[in-house]
């Protein structure tokens, strides 16, 4: 992956990250439906080849199940680096922290881990929205691996971190961007963008009866 590719895939990552916090944040409130009247001229108004473009557009998933499993080798190998990173960071960090800190985050680790468990561990079909949120939360995870300031801002927060832990952890966070920066240029695109549903590839599926 060049470095335009990548400064573009990572401007696409920015807008997608600040997108879904938006959409966290903000209250949910309805959005009315749209008048019968409406959505009748805008069905007589389509012709009849945007129907067939629609259906041409469905998820193949039995070439993404092949796509999946023809990478796997290095889709699985990019995941392990990037476990690896993020266990290297994340034990440097809790030797930083005071031992109340470090038990909020020993803590705050093992329900992430819990959360992530019970999310393999389903056996519901995914919907095609399921497929495609897993391959956009796979490039908008770049956002954060790679960024300083609003990772540092959002652990100050969690952990009340002091001005001195700060700067410490502020060199770690430059550091594990260095190394998730020669992983992401030397990943392929495709590697990336399916590392999250590759665990997930029973449920792209249904199983034959």
């Amino acid at each position: 992956m060049n470095q335009r590719v990548f400064v573009a895939l990572l401007t696409v990552g920015v807008f997608l990250a600040g997108f879904a916090a938006r959409v966290w944040t903000e209250p949910r409130q309805s959005v009315p439906p749209a008048p019968a009247t409406l959505a009748q001229e805008y069905a007589r108004g389509v012709p009849s080849s945007a129907a067939g473009k629609k259906a041409e557009r469905q998820l193949d998933r039995e070439k993404l199940v092949a796509e999946i499993q023809k990478l796997r080798p290095q889709i699985e190998a990019y995941s392990a680096q990037v476990q690896e990173i993020d266990g290297e960071f994340d034990r440097e960090f809790a030797q930083i922290l005071t031992a109340p800190q470090r038990e909020k985050f020993f803590g705050n680790q093992k329900k992430w881990s819990e959360r992530d468990a019970k999310r393999t561990a389903k056996r519901e079909l995914l919907s095609d929205e399921d497929i495609q949120r897993e391959q956009d939360r796979s490039m908008t995870w770049i956002y954060w691996k790679v960024t300083v300031t609003p990772r540092l801002e959002m652990l100050t927060k969690e952990y009340s971190l002091d001005a001195t832990q700060q700067h410490a952890t502020r060199a770690l966070l430059a550091m594990r961007r260095n190394k998730f920066m020669a992983l992401f240029d030397a990943t392929p695109h495709p590697s990336i963008r399916l590392s999250r549903l590759a665990p997930l590839i029973e449920r792209v599926l249904a199983p034959a009866k």
